[in-house]
């Protein structure tokens, strides 16, 4: 008997817990809450509405302490979570820093909050049961599925969805194709989150004891592949393959691994013919060359935070000094030189930011990240946790998604919280 199917027997009547419960309500709120719903907020900045995900998050961060005293439920930090803390006290200290830099105090603070409360969530899940993380595979699986077959029709249906909303639709009205948007953020950000959950997808189809979890989980994967597909981001669909090619041949050693990497073949290949046949891929097949718009934005953005980290190299110029996170102007300008006020690669933004010490504060807590998922003693939920944390590191090449959109930092906390619960029993916690 697998680990899965021993943590399935052993905690079916296990209830859910009211943190998992929490934890659950804020991870489909970042997936599904609506844009104008989450700018509902007592904190502008010069005159627009932010998030208020930032004092969701806080809120649940402050009950589920609470409750966890009241009810005795307090779990003692293992080394491995101690090292997670000191990593994000440091870069407190280096935000704080920072702050000295500041020209707008308002910007200041929203960066650093986008940045650091999100990973309160860490905290919370990885201190959660197993009964309980096994319901949050199923969430996440379920919600992958949803999201997924979302955005494959919103592709084609855009203005249809935007007018059933009251969005307006002049500017995609003609569109027969569109890489659309979601409630979790750009077509991009999107994409970046089914990286995320794709290898969530193949464990749990590998690995789970029952047959409809493991259907859900094969079209979950499909589904997956299809909309990473038709949202057109070559770096998230780079990612995609790499993760679908070491799932298929690496994750399952089974004695039924053959027949499983056969139907998951047969499913992926069925899945890649339908969205051949269905969309217009041909932006997948395009070269990176450095006249096209996109491309060539994305390098200005990241000559300009190179030229702002030169400035100040130890240290850098603040959070939300240059790059600010509230803007009407797409465009900001350092020295003559000019660039889009989102860089979109995590590591020239905290360069920029944070300095070189920030960026190695940051590479150091993935590299505790990892090193503490060496503990997880199922094989192939290890390798699922490795698998995620390569995605954000391949994708915030092409976005500062991490820094600056709490809602996919949301996602990608929890993932972490998640898989260091598991890894609990093997670093000595209780």
């Amino acid at each position: 008997m697998n680990d899965y199917t021993a943590r399935t027997n052993s905690t079916k009547k296990e209830r859910i817990s009211f943190p998992t419960l929490l934890i659950a309500f804020v991870f489909v709120y970042a997936l599904f809450g609506l844009d104008r719903i989450k700018k509902i907020s007592f904190l502008k900045i010069d005159g627009m509405s932010t998030t208020n995900e930032i004092w969701l998050i806080l809120l649940v961060w402050l009950i589920c302490g609470l409750y966890n005293r009241a009810k005795g439920h307090e779990i003692r930090d293992n080394k491995y979570i101690m090292l997670v803390k000191i990593c994000l006290y440091l870069l407190v200290t280096i935000t704080i820093i920072g702050g000295f830099h500041a020209i707008s105090t308002t910007q200041y603070v929203y960066a650093v909050l986008l940045f650091l409360v999100p990973s309160l969530l860490f905290f919370i899940t990885s201190k959660l049961q197993e009964g309980e993380l096994h319901f949050l595979l199923k969430l996440f699986v379920v919600t992958s599925l949803i999201y997924s077959l979302f955005a494959i029709v919103l592709t084609t249906n855009y203005a249809f969805f935007m007018r059933l909303i009251g969005n307006p639709v002049d500017n995609y009205r003609y569109y027969g194709q569109y890489r659309a948007s979601m409630m979790l953020g750009s077509s991009i950000t999107v994409s970046y989150y089914f990286n995320l959950t794709l290898p969530l997808c193949f464990y749990s189809f590998y690995h789970s004891p029952e047959k409809k979890w493991k259907k859900l989980s094969a079209f979950a994967a499909g589904a997956n592949v299809v909309a990473t597909l038709v949202l057109l981001s070559r770096n998230a669909n780079f990612v995609m393959v790499g993760i679908v090619v070491y799932c298929l041949f690496f994750m399952s050693k089974t004695s039924r691994v053959f027949g499983k990497t056969v139907i998951s073949m047969f499913l992926l290949i069925t899945a890649g013919l339908f969205a051949t046949s269905k969309y217009d891929l041909s932006r997948l097949l395009i070269g990176l060359d450095r006249s096209g718009s996109s491309v060539a934005l994305r390098l200005e953005a990241t000559q300009l935070a190179l030229v702002i980290f030169k400035e100040k190299p130890i240290f850098g110029y603040g959070m939300g000094r240059f790059f600010t996170r509230v803007y009407h102007d797409r465009f900001i300008t350092f020295n003559g030189v000019t660039g889009l006020v989102d860089p979109h690669n995590l590591y020239v933004l905290v360069l920029s930011e944070l300095g070189t010490v920030g960026l190695f504060i940051l590479m150091a807590l993935i590299f505790v990240l990892t090193k503490g998922f060496s503990n997880i003693q199922e094989r192939a939920l290890r390798q699922a946790s490795y698998l995620t944390l390569a995605a954000l590191l391949i994708c915030s090449l092409g976005g500062s998604h991490l820094v600056n959109e709490i809602s996919y930092a949301t996602i990608f906390w929890v993932y972490m919280g998640m898989y260091s619960a598991f890894c609990r029993k093997r670093t000595g916690g209780s």
